[in-house]
């Protein structure tokens, strides 16, 4: 029988691995399939029986399942410190995660149908189905710290640019990016999530910070994150989860999206990382780097598995036909290119759908900044993906005239309705437009250029257009450039139209589907709209015009002799004019503008070739290859600009040698944003088409041109988000922080009558109507609503500032007024009865934070201390009061967390540039430290400080923070020469027992098998390689020399293994007990392993349901539990023992302190029982437990019967290969250790058998993660 506890967690995960047939549930406490419970009655969680329904007078119907009853934690009275190597929490192993979601969870989260109806119960977490459920996010604490806080009033353009350097400056992830991590995790029951934040707001690390949370700590068959994205992405991808190349200095590397994460994965160190100038001739660093980047891959081919498109879909039809996904998450980047309709990636989609239908404990997570891509309904394909993936098949059903009808009216009320509950349990909503950290987006009309005043009123057909249709053009946002036809092009226009032209014509250079425009032949006509080479168009039309002078790539061009110098763009007719006005027109811009362009066609050889070609005829170069067109003809007023002596360009297309011969487009992309180009200096203008429309970032742009339209507003924004993207700009003046974006359309001469261009765009028009109705449904009714709106809105009365003086790329001088109107303002769903929910609030939740306000607090402590009168100069103390504090950093910070960080800052007796900080009373001393003294502060004098402080302000109340700051310097410098002499003695004494200690410690961790990859693997080792004397001095090292900080591999090592330890509940943290004053450090005490009681403190005590004493002195299997809990409980409380750091000495509490009430309060216990009777059993079970000085693992082996359990190394090797068999029985890597000998085998052994929760370790209890 299967005694793991009565936790209804447990039985939650036997029910999400394991589905019955028909007329069968599984029975919670044996795990097996038996007979549905007869009308009337319901199956028992405690004794696995059917019991009879109470009645509903009782009270007592539907009590909720245990494991959502969320205790309420205590609020730290202290701050609490960080773990310093925090792994990744498994979703597979229950006893990685002490979340109260189970490991293998139904996917539905808990419903509000098994409340009770007599008593209230509301859930920590808001059930999806919930009314109310944004409201209960917003006002819960865990999610409310992530709430965007108001803006200052921006009063001139210093504060402007204050706030915007506070940005971007140093990288740190921003809040919206956390909230999604603490949404999608292991404490919560949410599955799927659709990230619609807008271009360039970093989605892409807010999905990464999502998956490294939720990574396993160990290695698994296959990676646990799968990534669907384009090819074009996935060099992009890797380099945002960690990246070498672009980093000259160990200090900044960290300022990426995972943080510390791949540093400590990776083992670097400052003093092998460093690039110094010696570097290009330091044949060691250079190799040193290449190992690293060849470790990366390694690390991240075992956790991350990026798939195209086409790749998922195969692999899903080749390797899960029968296999059911599991504990995966999903990424799916540009998730709106994923469509049922998109004939290109059908399949994809098809293979989504089954392996989340049947898929169990799966995270979904949608990346798309245009989810109504081609047409409006495209969101109820990505909105019914994560519908699966919950198992909320009732909304499709419910819905299936919405879901299933292809045509889309957004006034339908029930389509309203159900965007509004949908939008409020998946989608976060950000718009990605603050205008601190993007650049503005400017019409060409700003910069006094013709654009498009009227909507022609006759169709292609010259028919009349109706009144209705004709209000497109009110309800476009952007300026369309128009530009007249050539003689040439106005002669073939008229030709095509009445031709059926051939595909092989079209020379699209995209992966886009849109099967309306590819069904209209005016897609077509779109190529001779930008450029007609004489009486032909396209592939052919350009072979016409050019003839090839090599035969080898990339390809090099001369003009055939009839159409020398055809495409220059100068002022006579017979060139460049004559056969494409719209191509004239853009070099026109590009002479006189200033920085960087970005230009965009959809063509190659009707769009960016020829455009290359000119751009060589006005003096360009083009920049790691050879030019297209050979020798070409330079204009006679070819444009100078400032700083550039001769201007380049790039193309960014498809892997076609032909086009980009040897350059690649991650090489163009490192020169086109770095620090040298922010001008345009080293590529002036980069040409690019679809397939360098989607993931890649360009810096500094001042101009983008959409060469041609298209039957949908969603591939512009795509583009234009390439170039208007977060901080991408502050490397410019605020008067030229802006991007002209010129949409272009070539025009009929009659006015009247659309060319196939403007018809293009009426079109893309209605479909953009409809989707911005969708998007304020979206906005209004979003996840994150109330906690995102300060950075979705920002109105004009937050702008103070007089109108701002701009300069725009073509030079203009115009006013501009910052702030949003009012009718952009998000309007969240309101309620004044929820209360803020802060019961399950821990420091864990917010440690995340730590590191951003950890360094706003640095700041401001340095400028309060270094900004003091001159007259108070020589005072060497300095005071900051927590309410200034708090105000310097934003009155919204929640003061658990900023006490918790300024805990973090100022022990164990940290300096910060040179500045020793202490807590006084409700405040910070700061102490200045001489720079050749600072080693030498030690806990002895701080300790002299504080008390000194003490007695001066009970001595004077009145002082000021001045006066008590002198005393207390007087006090901390005095010199009496007993206490100097008594100080350096018991240093030299410390010191020499540091060292001693820290030999025997480096002779034991050689002999441990320490895996940081691996946690399980490591917290082995050493329960079964330390003995009692080894605990002790590692023991005693840890609490009187943590290192806070790693400064070598020792300290890494010695920081892991606190980690290790800390998780199997031997350590004590300061947070764990919170009244404990006697010892500020991270890790206060610990959980004496090796008593000197003659009794055995882990001997394990197991349930036989046949011993009927056991039956007579306890009721059933709970009452039991209970027993064993209360045993438990009493060996912690003989064995539990903090160090007082004042005394340096262990101390043992008293058995009904509050120390003790605290301690448990913080632990769970996770109720892991060997089961009595092995028969049912299909793997062999462990426990390990204390021999004499050391421990040992005890295997008890499936079969009939009763088991008692015995050593692992008395089993032969047959005996242990059916234990690895069982365990492992398609890994390779087990049959390898089988070779090996016992000790390594049993501790493989134990590590399979721990990540699958089947090992116990003592201590029972383990703290709440």
């Amino acid at each position: 029988m299967i005694k793991r506890g009565a936790n209804a967690a447990k039985v939650a995960k036997v029910a999400a691995t394991k589905s019955c047939p028909d007329g069968k549930e599984i029975n919670p406490l044996t795990g097996r399939c038996v007979n549905i419970c007869k009308v009337g009655t319901i199956r028992n969680t405690l004794t696995g029986k059917c019991d009879k329904i109470p009645s509903a007078n009782n009270g007592k119907k539907g009590r909720p399942a245990k494991n959502v009853a969320i205790k309420k934690a205590l609020s730290p009275r202290k701050p609490l410190s960080p773990i310093p190597l925090k792994s990744p929490i498994s979703p597979i192993s229950s006893k990685s995660s002490k979340s109260p979601i189970p490991s293998k969870s139904p996917i539905s989260p808990i419903s509000s149908k098994y409340s009770s109806s007599s008593k209230p119960f509301e859930l920590y977490y808001p059930d999806l189905d919930d009314p109310e459920f944004t409201i209960k996010i917003a006002n819960n604490k865990e999610f409310l710290i992530h709430k965007i806080p108001e803006f200052p009033v921006i009063n001139n353009v210093k504060e402007f640019d204050e706030v915007s350097n506070k940005f971007c400056g140093k990288f740190d992830k921003m809040l919206y990016q956390h909230f999604v991590s603490q949404y999608i995790s292991y404490r919560t029951p949410y599955r799927s999530i659709l990230l619609y934040h807008g271009v360039g707001v970093g989605k892409t690390c807010s999905a990464i910070t999502i998956s490294e949370a939720l990574l396993s700590s160990q290695t698994t068959s296959e990676p646990m994150i799968w990534v669907i994205m384009p090819q074009s992405l996935k060099n992009s991808f890797k380099s945002q989860v960690f990246n070498i190349d672009d980093f000259d200095i160990f200090e900044n590397l960290s300022n990426q999206c995972t943080d510390h994460n791949y540093i400590k994965l990776l083992n670097i160190y400052k003093s092998t990382f460093n690039k110094d100038n010696l570097y290009n001739n330091n044949k060691g660093i250079k190799e040193y780097r290449e190992k690293l980047k060849t470790e990366l891959k390694a690390i991240l081919k075992t956790r991350y598995d990026i798939f195209t498109y086409d790749r998922f879909a195969k692999y899903i039809n080749d390797n899960y036909s029968n296999k059911i996904v599991e504990n995966k998450v999903i990424i799916i980047d540009e998730a709106h290119n994923i469509r049922s309709t998109n004939k290109k990636i059908k399949n994809t989609y098809l293979a989504l759908m089954k392996c989340l239908e049947k898929g169990v404990n799966n995270r979904l997570i949608l990346l798309s900044a245009t989810p109504m891509y081609n047409e409006p309904r495209d969101i109820l394909e990505l909105l019914k993906l994560l519908i699966i993936n919950d198992k909320r098949f009732k909304i499709i059903n419910d819905n299936k005239k919405v879901f299933n009808n292809k045509t889309f009216n957004i006034e339908d009320a029930n389509v309203i309705d159900l965007l509004k509950k949908l939008s409020n349990t998946y989608i976060s909503y950000l718009k990605g437009k603050n205008p601190f950290t993007f650049a503005l987006k400017l019409n060409p009309s700003n910069s006094g250029i013709k654009v498009l005043e009227s909507a022609p009123t006759k169709d292609l057909n010259n028919k009349l257009i109706s009144k209705e249709n004709l209000k497109w053009f009110q309800n476009i946002d952007e300026d369309i450039v128009i530009s007249k036809l050539g003689e040439a092009q106005k002669k073939i226009i008229d030709k095509l139209e009445k031709l059926d032209i051939s595909d092989d014509d079209v020379d699209v250079d995209d992966d886009d589907d849109d099967e309306d425009a590819k069904q209209n032949n005016n897609m077509k006509l779109l190529q001779p709209m930008n450029i007609v080479f004489d009486n032909d168009i396209g592939i052919k039309g350009f072979h016409n015009f050019f003839s090839k002078t090599k035969d080898t790539d990339p390809i090099e061009l001369k003009y055939v002799d009839k159409y020398k110098n055809a495409l220059m763009p100068d002022k006579d007719n017979e060139h460049l004019g004559k056969y494409s006005g719209k191509f004239l027109n853009v070099c026109d811009f590009i002479r006189n503008s200033k920085g960087i362009v970005v230009i965009y066609s959809r063509f190659l050889l009707s769009g960016i070739i020829p455009i290359a070609i000119s751009l060589e005829h006005l003096g360009y170069t083009r920049e790691g290859t050879n030019n297209i067109l050979k020798n070409a003809e330079i204009v006679s007023d070819k444009p100078i600009y400032d700083g550039i002596a001769t201007p380049k360009y790039c193309i960014l297309t498809s892997d076609k040698k032909e086009y980009m011969g040897n350059t690649k487009i991650d090489d163009l992309i490192k020169i086109i944003n770095s620090d040298d180009n922010y001008n345009g200096a080293k590529i002036k203008v980069i040409l690019i088409t679809p397939v360098a429309s989607e993931g890649l970032s360009f810096y500094n742009t001042r101009e983008i041109h959409l060469i041609e339209p298209w039957y949908h507003f969603n591939r512009s924004d795509q583009i234009i988000g390439r170039g208007i993207r977060n901080c991408r700009h502050n490397r410019l003046k605020i008067e030229d922080r802006n991007v002209s974006v010129f949409m272009h359309a070539s025009v009929n001469d009659d006015n009247t009558r659309e060319s196939i261009d403007i018809n293009a765009f009426r079109i893309s028009t209605r479909k953009y109507i409809e989707s911005k109705k969708i998007d304020k449904i979206i906005m209004d009714n979003a996840i994150d609503c109330h906690l995102m709106k300060n950075i979705n809105y920002f109105p004009k009365s937050l702008f103070k500032l007089d109108n701002v003086n701009i300069e725009t790329s073509q030079g203009a001088l115009i006013k501009y007024n910052f702030g949003d109107e009012e009718i952009n303002e998000p309007k969240c769903p309101m309620s004044t009865d929820i209360k803020i929910k802060s019961s399950g609030f821990r420091s864990e939740i917010y440690k995340h934070l730590l590191a951003s306000i950890k360094t706003a607090i640095k700041n401001i402590i340095n400028i309060g201390s270094d900004s003091s009168d001159s007259s108070d100069s020589d005072n060497k103390y300095k005071y900051i009061d927590f309410e200034t504090l708090k105000h310097n950093m934003g009155d919204d910070i929640d003061d658990d967390i900023l006490m918790y960080a300024i805990k973090n800052i100022i022990y164990p007796n940290i300096l910060i540039n040179n500045k020793y900080i202490t807590r006084y009373k409700n405040g910070l001393l700061i102490n200045n430290i001489e720079t050749e003294k600072a080693h030498k502060i030690i806990r002895y004098n701080n300790d002299i400080l504080i008390k000194t402080i003490a007695r001066s302000s009970r001595s004077s109340r009145s002082s000021n923070a001045a006066s008590i700051a002198s005393n207390a310097s007087n006090a901390s410098n005095a010199s009496n020469a007993s206490n100097a002499s008594n100080a350096s003695k018991i240093k030299k004494v410390k010191k020499a027992k540091l060292e001693e200690n820290k030999k025997a410690l480096l002779k034991m961790i050689g002999k441990l098998d320490i895996d940081e990859k691996d946690i399980n693997k490591t917290t082995i080792s050493l329960y079964l390689k330390i003995n009692a004397a080894e605990f002790k001095t590692l023991i005693s090292y840890i609490l009187k020399s943590y290192p806070s900080q790693a400064n070598d591999e020792f300290d890494r090592n010695i920081q892991f293994i606190c980690e290790c330890l800390y998780r199997q509940g031997i350590l004590i943290k300061s947070e764990d007990i919170p009244s404990y004053i006697e010892n500020t450090n991270e890790y206060i005490g610990y959980i004496n392993m090796f008593n000197e009681n003659s009794e055995d403190d882990n001997t394990y005590i197991q349930y036989n349901e046949n011993d009927k004493k056991l039956i007579k002195k306890y009721k059933n299997y709970t009452e039991y539990l209970k027993h064993i809990d209360e045993i438990q409980k009493t060996r912690i409380r003989k064995n539990i023992k903090l160090f007082n750091t004042t005394t340096n000495t262990e101390q043992n509490v008293g058995p009904a302190s509050k120390s003790i009430q605290e301690y448990f309060s913080n632990r769970i216990n996770n109720n892991v029982y060997i089961p009595q009777d092995m028969t049912d059993e299909k793997t062999a079970w462990g426990i390990i437990v204390r021999s004499k000085n050391k421990y040992i693992l005890k295997l008890f082996s499936t079969g009939d019967g009763k088991k008692t359990g015995r050593v692992c190394e008395t089993f032969n090797e047959e005996e242990h290969n059916v234990f690895i068999e069982q365990l492992m029985p398609t890994n390779a890597a087990a049959k390898k250790v089988k070779m090996k000998n016992k000790k390594i085998l049993c501790s493989y052994i134990a590590n399979i058998l721990l990540n699958k929760n089947k090992l116990v370790l003592f201590p029972m209890y383990k703290p709440k993660m």
